[in-house]
């Protein structure tokens, strides 16, 4: 008996128990019976990308599981001039952050190529969850002979980006975090990422809608948030709320009392002691090392912004030198 024996009758208990028996058995060769919803809902989505002629061994490893969530949605259907901007909104927002955390955002000049590919979402499957969408990050693939002259390694990925989005979601959410602490937070991210993330909280929450988001990174653990239309609203009213005054250059000098290479951010001790935290780009991180501990002067770029009820300013190290030698 084979799995492409016919279904016996459902009258006939033990032919039904023996054919599926036999049918589990031939599947536990190469696709093992699924054990649970979620191995089920993967080897669905195996089966629908096999269909379209998709090598399942290509898929990457990244997935972002999102699902657009409230009454407009009950019945697994989405209007396309919602779904349409908010995957556009998305993508955008993502890129937007994944360049705020590169050291020094730009406001107008675009993303730079290799941000684009880095933090690349595409869809590869829908699921009825209220209306949810399978999104995969970029495979792995060699870096453009230029890229790796300007870039030696993935300075920030479509990770990092992904965990900025979902520590939003939850802070905006958390009734005991202040607009204070959540505009702190949106703040530091430039303009380009609060333009892209009012867009898109904005457009949803008008809508009523909500948002669930399950990110599974290539290494380490999944994580889970969900954003709810008043959280959203949250995010949008400081996005849209928040004036960005023109960026003026300021020399900071004090001691470099915390550096990470990683995030490419200081902390610089002034002798008044102030605390200033910056940013960093890729130029300056690698050498972060040489000034650590060390009285240092800072060629800072440095933006005002009032939001939440307050000024806040945005620090972003342009140069660094000791102060007795030359740059």
């Amino acid at each position: 008996m084979t799995a492409a024996t016919p279904f016996p009758e459902r009258g006939d208990r033990e032919a039904v128990r023996a054919w599926l028996r036999a049918h589990r058995g031939e599947r536990s060769e190469d696709r093992p019976v699924p054990a649970s919803a979620a191995e089920f809902a993967a080897a669905q989505r195996v089966k629908l990308l096999r269909s379209f002629g998709a090598e399942v061994d290509d898929v990457p490893a990244q997935r972002l599981d999102v699902a657009l969530t409230g009454p407009a949605t009950e019945t697994h259907t989405v209007r396309i001039g919602v779904l349409g901007p908010f995957l556009e909104n998305l993508q955008e927002s993502v890129q937007a952050v994944a360049q705020a955390l590169t050291g020094r955002p730009t406001s107008f000049a675009s993303v730079p190529r290799w941000i684009k590919e880095e933090t690349a979402l595409s869809a590869a499957a829908v699921f009825p969850s209220s209306f949810g969408l399978t999104l995969y990050g970029p495979g792995e693939r060699e870096a453009a002979p230029e890229q790796q002259a300007l870039f030696p390694r993935a300075e920030v990925t479509l990770d990092d980006a992904l965990r900025v989005l979902l520590d939003l979601a939850e802070l905006s959410g958390s009734r005991r975090a202040l607009d204070d602490d959540l505009a702190e937070e949106l703040v530091g991210l430039g303009r380009r990422a609060l333009k892209h993330l009012g867009a898109l909280t904005g457009a949803l929450s008008d809508e009523g809608l909500g948002l669930r988001l399950s990110w599974r990174p290539r290494e380490g653990r999944a994580r889970l948030a969900e954003w709810s239309p008043g959280a959203m609203q949250r995010v949008r009213l400081i996005c849209e709320q928040s004036e960005f005054a023109e960026a003026e250059q300021v020399t900071v000098t004090g001691r470099l009392a915390a550096a990470d290479m990683l995030r490419g951010s200081v902390e610089i001790v002034t002798e008044a002691a102030e605390r200033v935290r910056a940013s960093v780009d890729e130029d300056w991180s690698q050498r972060l090392p040489e000034f650590l501990g060390r009285r240092v002067e800072a060629q800072t770029e440095v933006t005002r912004v009032l939001s939440a009820g307050r000024e806040r300013r945005v620090y972003a190290v342009l140069s660094l030198r000791e102060p007795d030698q030359g740059s």
